[in-house]
């Protein structure tokens, strides 16, 4: 009976140490970059910031987009798994279907297809071309996370 005790414990206490493990490696907004609607579901007080965090920390590289290097960081983003942009703290794009793009005039590049969220007050849902959700090309800051 102890010895039965003692093994269920020991698989116990294996079990939760390598949940835990996993859940610190991937970050609690990994499963963000599969579904970005799920940035609905966080209870978050502000999620693209929260979110911005997590890809400043756990991203493989990242990129400050202008429209001088939209098309090499667009190009770039072919080899990675998963394309994230966050433009300043209000909106969050993640790149649905790089082969599915519209040539912009204002960008000067072929824009990729996206879903993701303007925080207008709350978060409005947003599925289009990236143009038509992270705006023109000015001086707000649009940074490009990439991810394996």
């Amino acid at each position: 009976m102890r010895l039965i005790t003692l093994f269920t414990l020991l698989i116990l206490i294996t079990s939760c140490s390598k949940t835990t493990k996993q859940e610190s490696n991937n970050g609690p907004d990994s499963v963000l970059l599969e579904d970005i609607t799920l940035l609905e579901n966080k209870k978050y007080k502000t999620p693209i910031i929260t979110f911005k965090d997590f890809a400043t920390s756990n991203s493989e590289k990242t990129i400050t987009l202008t429209k001088k290097n939209i098309s090499q960081s667009l190009s770039e983003a072919k080899n990675y798994k998963h394309c994230v942009i966050i433009v300043g703290i209000h909106t969050i794009v993640k790149i649905s279907d790089l082969k599915n793009c519209k040539q912009s005039g204002s960008w000067g590049a072929c824009m990729p297809h996206a879903e993701g969220y303007i925080k207008k007050g709350g978060l409005t849902y947003k599925k289009d071309y990236i143009n038509n959700i992270i705006g023109l090309p000015d001086a707000q800051e649009r940074t490009m996370y990439l991810f394996n």
